[in-house]
């Protein structure tokens, strides 16, 4: 203040003259000397003590106390020229300008140190706060400093660039600080305790300010001061979503599916939601209630900053495993989902008021409303799930069905249930009773129950709504789709091995197609109204059925042929027979073998396929066995009489064994000729025992010009390749070679 003063005095007494000049510049100069002074003395100090390391406590709050006088003086004599000086200096318009850009830049340096001074003071009082647990105020001490080296960095002053990167680096050393001093905190705050139970289950406990930290104080105060130090600092959201991981993992999917798996049901799913409105009561009132408050947030709770980090996961879990789990399956039971409803109502209502949800969130309460949908969903799924069931059940365990089972013919009821009039139904009367009959066949249970599902799902749809109607209608036909997908694979293995499963399949395939072809005629007049226009069938499932049990049926066909081929030429060995008598022997073994594998699958399929089928497939066999035997033969350059009389032998096995394959039990007793009106090539099979036996005359005899039973059976290029093979070249052979023509 003497320093101001004289200057004005000096101002006043010299007016404009030379030395009222020289004594303002005296005085300036002193004051410039003076400030530099100071700020060499600030950055001196912070020097030493943020980049040399050292302690200078007592002349840092020197130099501030200095600093601070010297700015007070700047001030007064900012307004003193203000007032007095610019009325004196009008004439030196230039002398006062270099004079106040002068003062502009000591006021410059000054607010500097001062600025640097206060990023010190706020050091000192962030650790002391940190130190008596004041977490919420050493992180605003932080904020500001890191706010005010961020302005000292924009206005680049000269100088101090060492003591501002020394200063930043400490400002990230007490941000580590803090935090690990407030995690240190926040994990005695809540401990997570686990421990095994004597029958080997786990339990967890959470527990909140433990031991000698349940006092008033730290439970509201200091907890909250932590909180919004966590907010200020950027680590309140990772915290949150530990704890938010740790709430579901150990509490909320415990409660949720353990309860549910306890009892699935109404009264399950409001026990589950009454838990966990006490779980969270609890934890509103301990923990998630705080209040967390700072300079630059809005005020909010840890409740609703969990609920935002897990309140979809939460909603999820809870629709998937409780409250999708308590819809019933059946309409009877869907009145006691009120219940569940109103308790989810209440129970959404609760986690608004607490914070968890935001006001405009509805969906569990939207999801409870709207459970005609899911409900609709549910059950078909369901239905759905068991026929999937029955379609993977062993398919061995058969019964045996009549044209007239089960449940005797297919008619069409009227909407009322009952029968039409047969004089309304004209195709009837041009029909025989049995024309859409079943063949008596064996199907398995599982198919028999997977009809009875059919026919209690449309059943259903007769006295649903509309909407649930068709959805019923169309999950028997997604039934009938998910068969031809499932079967095919679920009992790949069995159908690749044993021929009994493919007849089977099969049957089931067929049985279940034949239902197919009428289930919309059957039920289109009892469905309701909405429905009655549209297009109901399920005819078209009907082809794929069939086309499915056609294909599985002739891939296991083929197999088994594959499988008597290779029998054939591997075992019977006729090419070799016709050369070597001593290998009979071993092709009566081969044709031993074949003769098992055809006996095997008449024992098999006999009963199992309807008699038609089965007689068309044994048939389709033998003929591939005896189209292989009589190529064989007949391409025989050289067959010697012993060679002759053991292929003899060996066809008159498999002639004398294939009349037992038509043999079925049940069936009328088929005729000799049954073998050739089904096998192909049986004649000419039989004509060519004949022909290895016979003489050239009987030869001749049986060709007569072209018009016997050889000639009907052979070419004549074939029938001359056997007499080639069989008999020497002689004059004889020649003249019957020349007749055969």
């Amino acid at each position: 203040m003497p320093l101001v003063g004289d200057v004005l005095a000096s101002i006043r007494r010299g007016g404009r003259e030379k030395m009222g000049k020289v004594g303002l510049e005296g005085h300036m100069e002193e004051m410039v000397r003076q400030a530099e002074e100071a700020h060499i003395g600030v950055l001196q100090a912070l020097r030493t003590r943020y980049v040399e390391l050292s302690s200078a406590v007592s002349d840092t709050a020197f130099l501030q106390q200095h600093v601070e006088a010297t700015l007070h003086s700047i001030t007064d004599l900012h307004t003193s020229i203000d007032q007095d000086v610019v009325s004196a200096v009008k004439g030196s318009v230039g002398e006062v300008g270099g004079v106040v850009r002068r003062w502009k830049e000591v006021q410059g340096s000054l607010e500097a140190a001062n600025m640097l001074l206060d990023i010190h003071t706020l050091m000192e009082d962030s650790v002391k706060a940190a130190t008596d647990h004041r977490f919420l105020e050493s992180a605003e001490h932080l904020a500001k400093i890191e706010s005010l080296l961020q302005e000292a960095s924009e206005k680049e002053i000269e100088g101090e660039l060492d003591i501002i990167n020394a200063l930043r680096e400490e400002l990230v050393t007490r941000r580590m600080e803090l935090l690990y001093s407030i995690s240190e905190v926040w994990q005695e705050t809540l401990i997570w305790e686990e421990e095994r139970q004597p029958d080997g289950e786990r339990s967890v406990s959470l527990l909140v300010l433990p031991k000698g930290r349940k006092t008033s104080n730290w439970n509201g105060q200091q907890l909250q001061q932590m909180l919004g130090a966590l907010y200020m600092l950027g680590e309140l959201h990772r915290q949150i979503t530990t704890l938010g991981r740790n709430l579901m993992k150990h509490f909320f999917e415990p409660i949720i599916q353990l309860g549910a798996e306890d009892s699935r049901g109404t009264r399950q799913a409001t026990v589950v939601l009454m838990r966990l409105q006490e779980v969270f009561t609890i934890l509103s009132k301990v923990l998630l209630s705080v209040v967390i408050n700072t300079i630059t947030s809005r005020e909010t709770t840890l409740m609703h900053m969990l609920g935002t980090e897990i309140g979809n996961d939460f909603k999820d879990i809870l629709i998937k495993d409780c409250i999708a789990d308590a819809i019933p399956y059946s309409r009877a039971e869907l009145s006691q989902f009120d219940k569940v409803k109103a308790a989810t109502e209440d129970f959404q209502k609760f986690l608004v008021e607490k914070g968890f949800f935001e006001e405009q969130d509805k969906s569990l309460m939207e999801y409870a409303a709207n459970v005609d949908v899911v409900f609709s969903n549910k059950a078909c799924a369901h239905i759905l799930e068991r026929a999937r069931t029955l379609m993977k059940q062993p398919l061995h365990v058969t019964v045996c069905i009549t044209p007239l089972e089960p449940g005797g013919p297919l008619v069409v009821q009227d909407m009322t249930g009952r029968q039409l009039d047969q004089s309304t139904m004209r195709l009837e009367k041009l029909l025989s009773a049995k024309s859409l009959n079943m063949p008596k066949c064996q199907i398995s249970t599982s198919v028999c129950d997977l009809v009875e599902l059919i026919y209690e799902t449309l059943e259903e749809a007769c006295t649903s709504s509309p909407e649930y109607a068709g959805r019923l209608f169309y999950t028997v036909h997604n039934i009938l789709t998910l068969y031809s997908h499932v079967v095919p694979t679920a009992h790949a293995h069995q159908l690749a091995t044993l021929p009994q499963q493919a007849a089977i399949v099969h049957n089931n395939s067929m049985y279940l197609a034949h239902h197919a072809l009428f289930l919309g005629h059957q039920y289109r007049l009892r469905l309701p109204q909405a429905l009655r226009t549209a297009t109901i069938t399920t005819i078209d499932q009907a082809h794929e059925l069939r086309k499915m049990a056609s294909s599985i049926f002739l891939k296991a066909m083929q197999n088994h042929r594959t499988a008597l081929i290779t029998t054939l030429r591997e075992s019977v060995c006729l090419d070799s027979l016709g050369c070597d008598a001593s290998q009979a022997e071993k092709t009566q073994q081969g044709m031993r073998q074949v003769i098992h594998q055809l006996q095997l699958l008449h024992r098999v399929w006999q009963n199992v396929l309807p008699y038609r089928v089965y007689i068309k497939a044994i048939s389709r066999l033998v003929s591939s066995v005896v189209e292989e035997v009589v190529a064989r033969v007949v391409t025989l350059e050289d067959i010697s009489a012993d060679a002759a009389l053991a292929l003899i032998t060996t066809l008159n096995l498999l002639k004398e064994f294939v009349p037992s394959l038509f043999k079925v039990e049940g069936e009328e007793e088929p005729g000799p000729g049954e073998a050739l009106r089904y096998v192909t090539l049986w004649g000419k099979f039989s004509e060519l025992i004949v022909v290895l036996g016979a003489s050239l005359q009987d030869i001749q005899d049986r060709w007569a010009q072209g018009k016997g039973p050889l000639a009907h059976e052979f070419t004549p290029d074939e029938a001359k390749q056997l007499v080639r093979a069989l008999f020497q070249n002689t004059d004889r052979r020649a003249k019957v070679l020349a007749r055969i023509k």
